[in-house]
């Protein structure tokens, strides 16, 4: 009777989880029709999707991924590229088909812990000034702080530093402010924070935007065979006086080249084009050539090799004023693919499908 009972309680959690991943598919192609849309307002353009151009998407849809359904997000990436390319991933089918296979399940959170990540990846990781963990304050080697030790080491630096709280998204927990200024009860209780170096960045980076650190985001993917490549990289800077870089935050970015010769024009959240020009600083985009730009190619496919259970890796990394590159933090769970896939690939057309099983 207990094996009967174990037997029908999974086939119900199979039940629900099937639930689940159908009505996560309704959810996020709508999401997709409702971007296509704002996309269309935000630019100002006419679609540029004929009946017989939509056929070939569902009929792309149809012979690579099994199902017509997978339009909506080849339809939205058809309007922010200006046409249709075969070899583009459906955000969806990345999602909830391919992504759970190349990054499992039991280690997509690996990179959300870091506070350790001066531990894991040593001197290409900034190194904290100090953590605040369980409410406690700690050393970057884990020895325990009082408070006003804490206090006193703020008041000896003496500069800017950044507040980080652990698993935070898109910078919306990050707060750049004068060590002076720091106080215990900024932190909030039940969160983990890193506090860190202010990094300054390198010459380029800051003639291009100086009022955030303007970091890279470089994709890497592993193959079957245990070879990383590195799929894209593209540079993401502030706008308009933000101190965040991030794209969700305002920021935009540019595609680099795996020379590190950006391209010429920028994007923004929506994949608007934004001009060939930094809005504030008059930055020429096509100017600007990443320094020691295969140092970060080389950090960050040798991080890679040392996390083995992730095919696909966000890192984000920014120069410092020596040119060395310095993590910021790297993205396991969902690191994007298919937004970028739109306005600077196909990135994965020349694989073949075998690499994804």
């Amino acid at each position: 009777m207990i094996a009967y009972l174990r037997k029908k309680y999974f086939h119900f959690l199979k039940l629900i989880d099937r639930i689940v991943l159908r009505l996560s598919f309704i959810h996020e192609r709508a999401f997709a029709r409702r971007l296509r849309k704002e996309h269309l307002r935000t630019s100002g353009k006419k679609s540029i999707i004929t009946r017989q151009l939509m056929k070939e998407i569902k009929d792309y849809c149809r012979e690579r991924f099994g199902s017509p359904r997978y339009w909506p997000h080849l339809a939205k990436l058809t309007e922010q590229k200006g046409k249709f390319e075969r070899g583009w991933i459906p955000e969806d089918y990345y999602k909830y088909i391919l992504e759970p296979k190349l990054n499992p399940k039991a280690y997509v959170n690996l990179g959300d812990m870091r506070s350790i990540d001066h531990r894991r990846f040593g001197d290409f990781a900034i190194k904290p000034l100090f953590l605040r963990i369980m409410n406690n304050f700690y050393s970057a080697d884990f020895e325990l702080l009082e408070a006003e030790k804490v206090l006193k080491l703020m008041d000896e630096y003496d500069d800017t530093i950044v507040i980080k709280q652990e698993f935070g998204w898109g910078g919306k927990q990050v707060r750049v402010i004068h060590s002076k200024e720091f106080a215990p009860e900024q932190l909030q209780k039940g969160f983990n924070y890193i506090i860190q170096p202010f990094m300054k960045q390198h010459k380029v980076l800051n003639d291009l935007y100086p009022h955030s650190v303007n970091s890279l985001r470089v994709l890497t993917f592993q193959r079957k065979n245990g070879t990383i490549d590195v799929l894209y990289t593209m540079l993401r800077f502030g706008v308009d006086g933000i101190k965040v870089d991030n794209l969700s935050s305002g920021g935009s970015c540019i595609y680099i080249d795996p020379s590190g010769r950006a391209a010429e024009f920028g994007y923004d959240y929506y994949g608007v084009r934004t001009g060939e020009y930094h809005k504030n600083t008059g930055y020429r985009f096509a100017d600007l050539q990443i320094p020691m730009f295969h140092k970060v190619r080389e950090a960050c496919i040798g991080a890679h090799g040392k996390f083995p259970y992730l095919r696909v890796i966000g890192w984000d990394v920014c120069l410092d004023e020596s040119g060395e590159p310095k993590l910021i933090e790297w993205n396991t769970d969902g690191p994007s693919v298919t937004w970028e896939d739109a306005l600077f690939g196909p990135f994965l057309k020349d694989y073949d499908e075998e690499e994804f099983i």
